[in-house]
């Protein structure tokens, strides 16, 4: 089975961590005999390349200075905020029409599927006319593409366009899936992803973490520096963890003065640890040393949040309990009581209550954590992600091929 995957990012290198989840997705699927090639806009002028082995095709669609859109942020929340992209962003879509289109010509694709449908729906749509046979047209709603068409309803239109052709669709979480069918009509399959493969192993079993160099439980959160974190709210829940437990926040980003101006104001330095970007020795290194994850999660000034929270569960898959908020696809990471704590967004006293039940019960942190383990091993491990896409890539390409299409 051939998959071109359409997508408006993907990492620039074997070291590059852009989205992890989708090269974990391209290596495991080709684990399995398929031969999965990608089609991405350049960035800076990149052009096109392997990573470990995986053939990158990149498409220029601007000077190469403004060849940035796809990076760091999203390339529609990008375009949105007006940063002078927005001209870049119609053209990166525009060229990867094209681009996608004579690539379909030259290979024949049994499937193609497209990451983001806003804005690689028409790509993908134009290697899917182009392409040589009937393959299967398949799209992965990751959540902030629909929360886009919420905002802003002239996007509606063109994204019940673009799934009204697909063959199969897929969402990252119960909630993305929700939104889908609220605003197209087509109930996408959920199939998450998960944590790195290098980072954990399932066959260890739930790891102690050690206390922070004054002898305090830490509480560690990992992620981007973006506002639908909630970075500030644990900030502000760390007034009640002095002399009971340490925060460490991993993660740089576009909302890190933000998060350092709330530590300042709060008055908490002497509580809270920004700790920048970390390698993955180091960030493994974290997960294990940490008493309790947390995601203080909320809904943005773009009414954005997590789409599922992959960091809950690489967590989980070190054994570690989790505090998160309950809200967007959290839920399908975490099962409340069970696998960790749900508190409600944007609410600092309660994160702080969770977090301490917690720190202060190794017994419950404990049944927490080697449930949660459980949890990431049955349901979010990659083996069980490759099976799902695999029995969907055949259902799409039956479909695709009936007379009725």
């Amino acid at each position: 089975m051939k998959v071109l995957f359409v997508t408006s990012t993907f990492p620039r290198s074997e070291d590059d961590d852009q989205v992890p989840w989708l090269l974990e997705l391209t290596l495991v699927l080709r684990e399995r005999g398929l031969d999965v090639e990608v089609l991405a806009p350049t960035y800076e002028g990149l052009s096109s390349h392997r990573v470990f082995g995986v053939p990158v095709h990149r498409y220029r669609y601007w000077r190469k200075t403004g060849e940035v859109v796809t990076h760091e942020a999203g390339a529609m929340n990008k375009m949105e905020r007006g940063s002078g992209l927005f001209l870049p962003a119609l053209s990166l879509v525009g060229a990867g029409t094209i681009a996608a289109a004579r690539l379909a010509r030259r290979r024949k694709f049994d499937v193609i599927h497209s990451h983001w449908p806003l804005p690689m729906g028409l790509p993908a749509q134009a290697a899917d006319w182009y392409s040589r046979g009937a393959p299967g047209l398949v799209a992965t709603f990751h959540g902030a593409e629909v929360a886009l068409a919420k905002r802003k309803s002239h996007y509606r239109p063109v994204l019940k366009w673009l799934t009204g052709n697909l063959d199969a669709a897929i969402s990252n979480s119960r909630s993305t899936a929700a939104t889908v069918e609220e605003l197209t009509g087509v109930r996408p399959e959920v199939i998450p992803f998960g944590p790195p493969r290098g980072s954990v192993d399932f066959g260890r079993g739930p790891e102690d973490g050690a206390s922070g160099d004054d002898g305090l439980p830490v509480v560690l959160a990992v992620g981007r520096m973006i506002e639908r974190k909630g970075f500030p709210v644990l900030v502000r829940a760390a007034k009640r963890l002095r002399g009971r437990a340490r925060v460490v926040i991993v993660g740089g980003g576009e909302y890190e003065s933000v998060v350092r101006r709330e530590v300042e104001r709060a008055g908490v330095g002497d509580v809270v640890t920004l700790a920048g970007r970390l390698s993955n020795a180091e960030l493994a290194a974290a997960y294990a040393g940490c008493a309790v994850f947390c995601l203080p999660a909320v809904l943005d000034s773009r009414g954005e949040t997590e789409g599922l929270g992959v960091v809950l569960i690489e967590a989980m898959s070190h054994g570690k309990p989790v505090v998160a908020s309950d809200i967007g696809g959290i839920p399908d990471a975490v099962e409340a009581g069970e696998t960790g704590l749900l508190v409600k967004p944007n609410d600092p006293d309660a994160l702080a209550d969770a977090l301490l039940s917690v720190v202060r019960d190794d017994t419950l942190a404990r049944r927490l954590g080697e449930a949660g383990r459980r949890r990431a091993r049955d349901l979010f491990s990659w083996e069980s992600v490759a099976e799902r896409h695999l029995a969907l890539y055949r259902r799409a390409i039956s479909r695709a091929s009936a007379p009725a299409r």
